[in-house]
Formats: structure tokens, C-alpha cells, sequence
């Protein structure tokens, strides 16, 4: 009969069977979420800068961007950024970000996009706000194999500097290439049988839970621009 320790020692080459069993049968994903906007604006934050007629507020929160339909909307897989009116405020910067974890098997970001604005940026930012790729001058595919398993943010902003909205940008298309190697079946359900045996062993272990913390990221440049700005 196994002691303690030995119990102890058993369990934990089971869990790493087990997760090594899961992780080879399908394939993992980052945790970008509603990345084609089939759900509407599922998953994503949005903040705008807002004009009331006496001042200007920068990168205020939206709770429910059906409040701001002039500003964001999407449809059949596109997004659209717009800057105007939402009532009698004057919305001169729109902002729709998302933080997400770069999965062990994925190798890069790729989307694409159109602007008509005085003002746009669609970028990748780490969890310092650091600027990892700007797609309008690094390319429209972002490398992201050296980015597994850190926490980074998709961001997407369009912008009004001569005071007349309109400004526009849409972005379509954004796809993660994973570049994992598929494991046959028989080799994934062999390493779950020995994990679910030797888990029985040790049942009434108690396992901890692990609890993912996403920082919410913006855009730091776009103040800058308006920096002095005055509304007549």
C-alpha cells in the first residue's frame, strides 16, 4: 500500500497525464473572443471621447453600446468604428479594445481594415500598454509565436482632429493561425485511461483552481492629439 507521500507523488504525475492527454486531443485556443462579431460586440470593451458643448471628456466607458449605435455597429463579420453625434454630444474618438491570452499554439494575428479618418490606430499592445505591432505600418499579420502565454490587447480607435466627424474605420477578417501538430486519437485516450486510473488512487484530493485576471488596456497616444483642441 502506498503512503502518503507516495499517494501524493502518484496524483500529481496523473494530473500532468491528464492535462498532457487534453491538451494532445484538441487543440488550444487563445481566448480572443467574438473575434468575427457574429455576436454583436460580444467580449469586447469600448470607451469614446465625448464633446458635451462645454468639455471634453477623454476615454470615457461604454456600458452598452447600444447607447452609442452612431459609433459602433457591426455586420456580417465587420466592425465599424464612426466618429458623430450620439444626441447632442459630439463623439470625437471612439475606442473598442480586448485583452486576451496568447495560446501555447498559436502563431500569429492577422485582420484586415479600412480607414477614412483624420485620426486611426489598429494595433497589438502588451499588458504594460507597450506597443507590440501596429498593423497599419507593421503588416497586417502580427507575429504572436513569441507571445505564448502572455496577456496582450487588441485594440482598435478612430479619431476626429479638424472637427468635422465622419471619420471611419472598419475591420474584417481577424483570424489566429495556430500552429500545433495534431496527435493521433489512440495516443490521447491511452494517456487518459493511466490519468483516470491513478487519479482513483487519490480521489479525495483536493485540487486548487486557478482563476485568469484580464487587465483592461487603452490607448495612451490619442490624448495627445487633442492636447490645446478648442471647440468654437
Amino acid at each position: 500500500m502506498l503512503n502518503k507521500k507516495q499517494t501524493t507523488v502518484v496524483y500529481w504525475c496523473c494530473i500532468t497525464l491528464l492535462m498532457l492527454a487534453l491538451s494532445l486531443s484538441s487543440k488550444a485556443s487563445a481566448t480572443l473572443i467574438n473575434s468575427n462579431f457574429d455576436n454583436a460586440l460580444d467580449g469586447w470593451q469600448g470607451q469614446v471621447d465625448i464633446f458635451d458643448g462645454a468639455n471634453e471628456l477623454f476615454f470615457v466607458d461604454i456600458n452598452n453600446f447600444s447607447d452609442f449605435s452612431n459609433n459602433f455597429s457591426s455586420n456580417a463579420g465587420t466592425l465599424s468604428l464612426s466618429t458623430d453625434f450620439q444626441g447632442a454630444d459630439e463623439i470625437f474618438g471612439v475606442y473598442l479594445f480586448q485583452s486576451f491570452t496568447v495560446s501555447a499554439s498559436t502563431h500569429s494575428l492577422s485582420l484586415a481594415f479600412s480607414a477614412a479618418a483624420d485620426f486611426f490606430q489598429v494595433a497589438l499592445f502588451d499588458s504594460s500598454s507597450n506597443l507590440l505591432h501596429d498593423f497599419n505600418t507593421d503588416g497586417a499579420t502580427a507575429d504572436l509565436s513569441v507571445l505564448r502565454g502572455q496577456q496582450v490587447s487588441l485594440e482598435f480607435a478612430v479619431g476626429d482632429t479638424n472637427f468635422s466627424l465622419g471619420d471611419t474605420l472598419t475591420v474584417s477578417n481577424i483570424q489566429l493561425a495556430d500552429s500545433s501538430v495534431a496527435v493521433s486519437e489512440p495516443v490521447s485516450f491511452s494517456l487518459l485511461l493511466i490519468a483516470f486510473a491513478g487519479l482513483w488512487v487519490r480521489r479525495n484530493f483536493v485540487t486548487s483552481t486557478w482563476v485568469e485576471i484580464k487587465k483592461e488596456l487603452r490607448v495612451k497616444h490619442f490624448a495627445n492629439l487633442y492636447q490645446g483642441k478648442y471647440h468654437v
